[in-house]
């Protein structure tokens, strides 16, 4: 039988570093190396622990021999700063003085071994090399996974806040700065969603690298996990210090990244925070965080220092989410039903289902007062199945008193759309049969329409396929994609309340509004009108062949019971 070619493999070549100040000694181990190793060990030899220093700067080792008693340093400073310049390097201490205690101490401050000088012989000598460089490699590998993330490289979480400590406890004796910077990716999700989590894998780890390339040598990147980040920078004299380096992370992370023939871009928001602000690491952390959401909320591929009115809106926002969680189980959430008709009058085409909440000290809140926080702790998809369940008891409702068929609208934002269960809620809607001849009616928001990720696409495609029809909602407060409304087909068209708001009363009609009318109309769509409170306005848009129009002038928001008596009565 053959033998395997790994017989056949030379071992490695083992780099030696030899720190003896003593002639005789550093010759007789010279000579063991010369006599026994058959060139597989080479050897490095300094005198002083300054001579060691400089080796190390000049090139690798892979074991280093340390003599305890040098002239220019003891045993124990020696190691330690052999440790700071190269923590990979197992050391084994050489020494004349037999001391049990002084073995101990040593190997208690990381050496690998003790060696008595006397009792050496070259067998036992690279017996012990070979060990040490083998529990170093291992220990190593167990430190590694402890405290570095496996994907990107970078420290976690745990080896951020041990050098964060110690770099506060050296700020505070060299009386110079600290910086902590929080990272959040921008339209991280979207990559997933779109190509995959393998593209994602890839777009964390040009991430880091890419940080690390800016970055000084003594400076701390980490990931704390999913797409955040954090920078710990020593040696910083001012804010604009920090902004300088924070500048150059946002615009290299804006600049796109291939990946198997696909452009990929994400961006980022970038908290800063200061050691003067607090000199407790848990708190500059949560400081830097608080400042990353604000410049998340101000729209990304920004940077936010901390200010202390920033933790303040951070306590409300918690407690808004508190809140938020309970008024879900406590049966504070409300539907409430506004009308849609055609400019002239007559026939109500359809209702939109609206969300309110009944807070029990601040009265009854309308969306934009709290969907931003349920966007941001990820409550819409619950919310979501509230929506559902409400709408299903009231449309039963409704079916009793036999109301006439109508459109009956919901609203859906982007995370919902994202959410595994959103397509599941909506059959079950639309299969129940609450809605009788009703029509059901999704409108979704045009920020769902700024990036079609294969969820929103699989999404759009099984609601039609239900029988649910689609609107866009808030179509012109911000880009959308002309391709997604010529893919999808959406019925209608609703113009934005605040370009509703900019109409003037002494004008024929607003130059944007007509120009949504017409693109409306040129894709095959209707066009919609929400927040109209003025007779002129009904008039305007009346001229401008906008299809249907919703607001206070027509009706205000109701409750299902009021809706049948609003329908009930004369007009």
């Amino acid at each position: 039988m053959a033998k395997s070619s790994l017989a056949h493999q030379p071992l490695p070549v083992v780099h030696v570093l030899l720190v003896e100040d003593n002639p005789s000694d550093a010759f007789l181990i010279g000579d063991m190396f010369d006599k026994h190793t058959a060139s597989r060990y080479t050897l490095c030899h300094v005198n002083t622990g300054s001579e060691a220093a400089r080796a190390l700067e000049r090139e690798a080792f892979d074991v280093c021999l340390l003599d305890f008693t040098l002239p220019d340093a003891t045993g124990f400073s020696v190691l330690i700063d052999i440790q700071e310049k190269a923590p990979e390097l197992p050391v084994l201490i050489l020494t004349g003085v037999n001391d049990t205690s002084l073995a101990r101490r040593a190997v208690g401050r990381g050496a690998q071994d003790y060696l008595l000088k006397n009792e050496m012989e070259p067998t036992m000598l690279l017996r012990s090399i070979d060990y040490a460089v083998e529990r170093k490699r291992i220990e190593m590998g167990l430190f590694q996974r402890a405290n570095y993330d496996a994907l990107t490289g970078l420290a976690n979480r745990s080896l951020f806040d041990s050098r964060l400590k110690l770099a506060l406890a050296r700020a505070g004796r060299a009386e110079s700065g600290v910086a902590v910077l929080f990272l959040d990716l921008d339209r991280f999700k979207s990559v997933n969603d779109t190509h995959g989590h393998e593209a994602g894998d890839y777009v964390l780890g040009s991430v880091a690298r890419r940080i690390r390339e800016i970055l000084r040598t003594y400076d701390t990147a980490a990931r704390f996990g999913g797409d955040e980040f954090a920078v710990l920078l020593e040696g910083i004299a001012s804010p604009r210090d920090a902004a300088v380096i924070v500048r150059k992370i946002i615009a290299a992370l804006i600049l796109p990244m291939q990946y198997h023939g696909k452009k990929l871009q994400v961006g980022v928001s970038v908290g800063i925070a200061f050691s003067d602000d607090c000199g407790q690491a848990d708190a500059i952390l949560q400081n830097a965080d608080a400042a990353m959401y604000q410049a998340k909320k101000e729209g990304g591929n920004v940077y936010r220092f901390y200010a202390p009115d920033i933790h303040h809106k951070a306590g409300v926002r918690l407690q808004m989410e508190e809140e938020l969680r309970r008024a879900l189980t406590d049966g504070q959430l409300r539907l409430h039903y506004q009308p849609y008709m055609p400019p002239g009058g007559g026939q109500v085409l359809g209702v939109e289902a609206l969300l309110r909440w009944a807070h029990p000290g601040r009265g009854l809140l309308c969306p934009g007062e709290f969907l931003g926080v349920a966007e941001e702790c990820r409550l819409m998809p619950a919310i979501g199945e509230w929506t559902f369940f409400a709408l299903r008891r009231d449309v039963t409702l409704w079916n009793k008193r036999a109301i006439p068929p109508l459109q009956i609208a919901f609203n859906v934002c982007a995370s919902q759309l994202d959410a595994p269960g959103f397509v599941g809620g909506a059959s079950s809607l639309a299969a129940e049969g609450a809605l009788g001849t009703h029509q059901l009616v999704a409108e979704i928001d045009s920020n769902a329409l700024t990036s079609m990720t294969e969820s929103r696409f699989i999404a759009f495609t099984r609601l039609r396929e239900m029988g649910i029809l689609l609107h866009v909602d808030h179509f012109g407060c911000c880009p959308v994609s002309l391709q997604s409304l010529h893919t999808f087909p959406f019925l209608l068209l609703k113009i934005d309340l605040a370009l509703i708001r900019q109409m003037s009363d002494r004008s024929q009609g607003d130059a944007i509004i007509r120009t949504a009318i017409e693109l409306a109309h040129q894709l095959g769509m209707k066009a919609g009108a929400v927040g109209v409170e003025m007779p002129w306005q009904v008039q305007s848009l009346e001229a401008q062949r906008c299809d249907t129009l919703q607001g206070f002038l027509i009706a205000h928001p109701m409750t299902a019971e009021q809706f049948l008596k609003w329908r009930a009565a004369p007009r």
